[in-house]
């Protein structure tokens, strides 16, 4: 019994220690200090144990603590942004200390490109690349506006402060004569848009696709480039929760001013002068007071009151307003091995520059991923977007810079004067639509953006994926002007209602297949993809106007289309699809040598039979000269690349139908006897050999790094030749029609990019980075229709051997001063005699402009008309940021050089009635101005007076600073929060141009302002 007894004590005891040493193997903590290459301690590491959720985040001082949950076999993840991930086995230790390495230049970071993604070490084309932390700077509703500056080769520019205003996005020039420039902006591998409404803080990155090896991939759609965008997923780990938000105050920018007060009563009174010195033939003796020119009244003021007590109206003032954004932005991102989620939720309301000019925009996306076996992995992205937006009539803006000062917009009793200026009673009040329901221009859109995918790998080295993706948008656009609105007082004095309707829905199809393998021990290394996709794109639109007579309708009722009188309704519905099948093959040898091939053939439904395929090739190379032996040992040397591709790319300009003869839709009526009958004539001519425009363009490109890639960056030069313009030449004689569309323009292009990274200081609490990008371009016109080298209309269009995009007009040097024209006509009647001058009546008058004769034939004429380039000619950018412990400085600059603008205010001079802008003009006493007297006659400004419109766009622009402070992690940790930073931020306030106030990035117009910003923001990681 009692040795009974001692046998179950020790089974019990062994029992015990099993267990104790069971719970010590399973349950001990690790800890430790995790630094950087200097031993600073690095906050905010994401310790994980690996193919768990089991993680922490090392505090203030690097430190962290964790529990596995097997000391011995477990392995510890640490991970940080800009350093490369470390992985630690356990094997019982119950300290560890890491120190992580930083990977400057990224060359193993992997970047996006066509259908799929490649290291950046990798890469043989040329790609840019914008990062999340750079994004999230952008207080924009278009989070493209983060590229500006800091991708070369790319232009963005925004032409307008109105609420909810797009941009307009250019990369290496111009291509194309008739169709967009624009390059193809995908979101998640999916077609997308220019106005991006997805959360910056949603994306992880922005790939900018340059030249024809990168995307000719995406055939028809890859000739103006390719911005791929990639939103954020899903990472196993404990569930992080990211909260962004800002406020904006903003202002009004670089408003043009015009004769305020006493310099428009000057002018009016310098134009009083002139009328009388011309009369007289005495010039510079006239002197004319107020009380003799100003003698206009209306309602209970006059004018002379208005100068004798000075109380002028700003009218600029009186409609522009400072507006206020507000953006909300909260993400919840985890998972675990099997299955990771990102979800977001965003909110941003945009309170324009004029009253009722707003924009409010919700959006909702997930991402979400699951492993369902070692085969197969599907997963979602989904994206829902509302948006609701008011917008102002865009002329109420030029209408209030026109308007006289010397006025009021209110009688005595305070009712709104509806056409103050008393020279010029077809001004009206722009203080007219801002009376309640009297206009009303409302946007209300929904659209859903998603995809699905499965993925399946029978095989290691082997994927395939097919993705569905589904885009679906309605809109419903109304406009209501009240017969009383700027647009309708005075013609045709009735109220008008439009409402319009439109639906677009794209479906895509994609299947590819990856596959991959080494050989040679490693040193070849192929990589290899077979693509097929499927794209159908409808378009529905249905609108309905016409004049609701003289009527008042409460703004909710805008678009009640029973109160029109007669309708007019017009629709169209578009059907287009497309198939494509697409390759490519990577080839590397030995880490060094590294070749790309690609193509894609494209067939679509706009084109006629036997011309609906098309085939789009390229090829690249790279060679990483750094790893060569007689290199590798340069201490100096960080990265050596040089890159050379060739390829063909398209651009899908062909509409639907245009390959069809259609018939208008106008009834046409001719009798038989005395009966009359309507019919349908044809309106536009089919071409049935349309096809797409096509690129071909070289690269040649450098990649280096020196002294550990402290500095870095990359230099490219390109050439581009595009053929099978779509352009219309003239018809045969025999044809009824002026023109047909054909494939026979040509353009060419080349110019040079350069990106330059330089990590200025970096110490434990100190660092200095400045990044610089450069961009020179030139594209030209080499061929039009046979037989035609220029085409233009008006002061626009094509000219064989100049720029894509140009004005042609004549040339103002000044103007002629008393007496200087019967100098120049009795010096050209000498050198040309018998001959008679054949310029315009009243030309060669003093105070009128001066228009360069350039072949001296005594005839203005298109022959002496010269050529404004539009496109700049150095585009540079600058981003300088600068860190000191917790607090963090940037300052991005932009900078574009030459190119013309049309500049809309100087135009105004051909109203002799209306306000100008705030102009040097001839008088007899500043005889060197650059503009003409305002009481030049009307015949010389109607014949060459846009030839003063044209002004250098050159400006320098401190786009964005902003400072930042991250709160110390000892303040935060205790409440669960891992990182919070404030920031304030002044966005567009300082612009260098040598034009007064204006900001030449708005390209000439005068409609709404842009705007400058004082943004407060914080951001809440937990």
């Amino acid at each position: 019994m009692k040795m009974k007894q001692s046998f179950l004590g020790k089974v019990c005891l062994l029992a015990l220690f099993v267990i104790f040493t069971s719970a010590q193997l399973y349950a001990q903590k690790v800890s430790g200090v995790v630094v950087d290459e200097t031993n600073t301690p690095l906050p905010g590491v994401n310790v994980v144990v690996k193919g768990t959720t089991n993680g922490v985040i090392t505090d203030f001082d690097g430190k962290f603590s964790i529990n596995p949950a097997n000391i011995q076999k477990d392995v510890l993840s640490f991970s940080f942004i800009g350093m490369e991930t470390k992985e630690i086995s356990i094997n019982g230790q119950k300290e560890i200390n890491v120190q992580m390495k930083s990977n400057t230049l990224e060359l193993d970071e992997v970047v996006a490109v066509g259908y799929g993604t490649v290291k950046k070490r990798d890469l043989t084309g040329s790609v840019s690349s914008v990062k999340s932390e750079e994004i999230t700077k952008t207080s924009s509703s278009n989070a493209m506006q983060a590229m500006q500056a800091r991708v070369p080769g790319l232009d963005i520019q925004q032409s307008s402060g109105q609420a909810g205003a797009g941009i307009n996005i250019n990369l290496r020039g111009n291509r194309s004569i008739s169709a967009s420039n624009s390059p193809l902006i995908l979101v998640d591998g999916i077609e997308y848009g220019s106005t991006l409404d997805v959360n910056p803080s949603d994306i992880e990155s922005m790939e900018v696709l340059k030249d024809a090896s990168s995307t000719a991939i995406y055939g028809t759609r890859g000739a103006n480039g390719v911005i791929i965008i990639t939103t954020k997923r899903g990472k196993s780990g404990s569930t992080k929760v990211n909260f962004n938000a800002y406020v904006s105050s903003n202002s009004p920018t670089n408003v043009p001013q015009v004769m305020y007060g006493d310099k428009e009563v000057q002018r009016l009174i310098d134009k009083a002068n002139y009328q009388a010195d011309s009369k007289s033939g005495n010039w510079g003796t006239s002197n004319l007071t107020p009380e003799q020119v100003l003698t206009e009244s209306l309602e209970d003021f006059t004018e002379i009151g208005i100068y004798q007590d000075k109380s002028y109206t700003n009218w600029a003032d009186m409609i522009l307003q400072n507006g206020l954004t507000k953006n909300y932005e909260l993400s919840v991102s985890g998972g675990n091995e099997k299955t990771t989620f990102n979800l977001s939720l965003g909110t941003m309301f945009d309170e324009g520059l004029m009253k009722d000019d707003k924009q409010s925009r919700y959006n909702v996306r997930t991402n979400l991923d699951h492993k369902i076996s070692n085969v197969f992995k599907a997963g979602t992205s989904l994206m829902f977007t509302y948006k609701d937006n008011d917008s102002r009539n865009s002329s109420v803006f030029s209408q209030a810079l026109k308007m006289t000062s010397i006025t009021h917009p209110y009688t005595a009793e305070g009712v709104l004067i509806a056409t103050p200026n008393p020279r010029y009673a077809a001004h009206c009040n722009p203080l007219l639509d801002e009376i309640d329901g009297a206009y009303k221009n409302n946007v209300e859109s929904t659209r859903f953006f998603g995809n699905t995918y499965l993925e399946v790998s029978p095989m290691k080295n082997m994927n395939f994926k097919t993705i569905f993706a589904l885009d679906r948008s309605n809109t419903r656009s109304g406009i209501y002007q009240d017969y009383q609105s700027v647009s309708r007082y005075q013609s045709p004095g009735t109220s008008s209602i439009s409402s319009e309707y439109e639906n677009k829905t794209g479906l895509t199809w994609e299947n590819t297949l990856n596959y991959n393998t080494n050989f040679g021990g490693t040193k070849h290394e192929i990589t290899a993809l077979l693509g097929h996709s499927m794209k159908q794109s409808v378009y529905e639109e249905s609108i309905t106007s016409g004049d609701a007579g003289r009527e008042h309708y409460y703004t909710s009722l805008f678009y009640d289309l029973s109160k029109i009188a007669s309708a007019t309704t017009t629709s169209q519905f578009i059907k287009s699809s497309m198939m494509s099948y697409f390759g490519r093959l990577n080839y590397k040898y030995n880490e060094k040598y590294l070749l790309t091939a690609s193509v894609r053939a494209d067939g679509s439904s706009t084109l006629a039979k036997g011309h609906q395929w098309g085939y789009f090739p390229s090829v690249a190379a790279a060679w990483r000269v750094n790893e060569e032996s007689f290199l590798k040992d340069t201490e100096w040397l960080s990265n050596l690349k040089l890159r050379t591709s060739w390829g063909i790319s398209g651009n899908a300009a062909v509409g639907a139908y245009s390959t069809l003869t259609s018939l208008s839709t106008t009834p046409v009526y001719y009798y038989l006897g005395a009966t009359s009958i309507a019919g349908n004539i044809p309106s536009t001519l089919g071409n049935k050999d349309l096809t797409w425009e096509k690129t071909a363009s070289y690269n040649f490109g450098l990649d280096f790094g020196i002294i550990d890639n402290r500095v870095s960056g990359t230099i490219d030069y390109f050439i581009s030749n595009t053929s099978d313009l779509l352009y219309r030449k003239s018809a045969p004689p025999s044809s009824v029609y002026p023109s047909v569309l054909a494939n026979i323009g040509e353009t060419k292009g080349h110019g040079l990019e350069v990106s330059l990274n330089t990590l200025v200081a970096k110490t434990k609490d100190f660092s200095w980075d400045i990044n610089w990008t450069y961009t020179t371009y030139k594209d030209e016109i080499t061929k039009l229709s046979e037989g035609v080298t220029t085409n233009i209309s008006g002061t626009t269009g094509q000219i064989v051997g100049q720029a894509v995009s140009i004005y042609y007009d004549f040339e103002a040097n000044g103007n002629w001063n008393v007496g200087e024209y019967a100098t120049y006509k009795a010096d050209w009647e000498a050198r040309h005699p018998g001959e008679t001058i054949g310029y315009v009546a009243a030309y060669g008058a003093p105070g009128t402009m001066k228009i360069v004769d350039r072949n001296d034939d005594g005839m203005l004429n298109d022959d002496d008309k010269i050529v404004y380039n539009r496109s700049p000619k150095h585009i540079f950018g600058m981003n300088n940021s600068v860190a000191y412990k917790n607090f963090s400085l940037s300052v991005l600059v932009y900078a574009r050089i030459g190119g013309y603008i049309s500049y809309d205010m100087n135009s105004q001079l051909n109203y002799e009635s209306a306000n100008w802008g705030n102009l040097d003009y001839w008088t007899p006493t500043n005889v060197n101005a650059k503009f003409p007297s305002p009481g030049a006659p009307s015949t010389t400004f109607g014949s060459y007076g846009s030839a003063l419109k044209y002004e250098k766009a050159d400006y320098l622009k401190i786009k964005d600073i902003t400072l930042g402070y991250n709160l110390p992690k000892s303040a935060i940790s205790h409440i669960g929060l891992s990182n919070v930073k404030v920031y304030g931020s002044m966005k567009n306030y300082f612009t260098f141009s040598k034009i007064d106030n204006y900001d030449p990035e708005r390209g000439g117009a005068i409609s709404f302002p842009l705007s400058k910003q004082l943004v407060v923001g914080v951001n809440v990681e937990f």
